[in-house]
């Protein structure tokens, strides 16, 4: 007997949607530095011109970045605080600053109320590396487009600005909202008194796709502060008593408000376990994010639907079947 003829109507009452990925990630913090060449910053304080941050620019020319989109050196990344260039009494402020990264790097700002794109990004020996969940880019360089060069030149009365002149250097270390998953596995311990209970019962628990209850993670995105989000397996468990199979495969762990375990059953994807987080303990080493102590209970519509499968009343909702531990790796 199958439990896609027994439950599979009652299992399919609880279909979800699970959210789509996103190609590129959404950043949350960290800060983009600019470092004057010497003899550009030479030549400016030599013409009377001073080049400072407006508030709250970090640690001298550094802009706290307030969001944008990331996906290696491609996206965008926006900032608060901006620059000041003075002389003579005359100012020219240039806040909201915002890098676009692609075939045609460029860093924009308001100036006045209009925006406008101050610098062109010169991307070809950027080098990217990994700090922990943290992306750094380093070795870009900048340089005067001519709508800021003649911006400036027209605040200062002056000829010193040109198109193409390159005045340094920029870093950018950007914190993200969101990782991606690529990897790991969530691993099952099950809880003594459930597994007596499946024994007194004479159901058998089994994995599907490996020799052990831990499934690997194909995907998903959870939030790089707070781990909400969704986590995606391979895998699955059988459980089985004469003819009667229940097969619970494609795991995903929904981590939001009311936090749970979906599976795929008779076709259909179902809340088969609400996730107790009270207990967790979150840790992060550089790429890796391990979550260990989510407790693992029935839900009522799962309970229902095993009782009819296998003409018992033995399974109730909250009922605890055993505590998971994730260890993914952050692509």
């Amino acid at each position: 007997m199958s439990i896609r003829l027994v439950a599979g109507a009652a299992f399919a009452l609880l279909l979800g949607a699970v959210p789509a990925a996103q190609a590129q990630t959404p950043l949350a913090s960290g800060s983009t530095t600019l470092k004057l060449d010497s003899a550009v910053a030479r030549t400016l304080s030599a013409n009377g011109v001073r080049v400072r941050p407006i508030a709250p620019a970090r640690g001298g020319v550094s802009f706290p970045i307030t969001g944008g989109r990331l996906d290696g050196a491609s996206g965008t990344i926006e900032h608060a605080g901006g620059l000041r260039f003075s002389a003579g009494g005359r100012s020219l402020s240039a806040r909201s600053l915002k890098i676009k990264l692609g075939r045609s790097s460029t860093l924009s700002a308001r100036v006045g109320k209009a925006r406008v794109t101050l610098l062109r990004v010169d991307t070809r020996r950027a080098k990217i590396a990994r700090a922990g969940l943290d992306t750094k880019i380093s070795g870009v360089r900048v340089a005067l487009t001519a709508t800021g060069a003649r911006a400036l030149n027209a605040t200062f009365h002056t000829h010193l600005f040109r198109a193409g002149l390159e005045l340094g250097s920029v870093s950018v270390r950007a914190t993200p909202a969101t990782v991606a998953l690529k990897s790991g596995t969530t691993s099952v311990t099950l809880d003594a008194g459930a597994g007596a209970a499946l024994q007194s019962l004479g159901i058998a628990a089994a994995p599907i796709g490996s020799d052990a209850l831990a499934f690997p993670i194909t995907g998903g995105r959870v939030n790089a502060t707070s781990f909400a989000g969704s986590i995606e397996h391979s895998g699955g468990i059988a459980l089985s008593r004469g003819d009667t199979r229940v097969e619970l495969t494609d795991f995903t762990i929904g981590i939001d408000a009311t936090p749970d375990l979906t599976a795929t059953v008779g076709g259909a994807r179902v809340p088969i376990l609400s996730v107790d987080l009270a207990a967790l303990k979150a840790d992060v080493k550089g790429r890796r994010i391990t979550l260990d102590g989510a407790a693992l209970k029935l839900t009522a519509a799962a309970a229902g639907a095993l009782n009819q499968a296998f003409a018992t009343t033995a399974f109730t909702e909250g009922l605890l079947l055993g505590t998971a531990t994730v260890k993914a790796t952050a692509k």
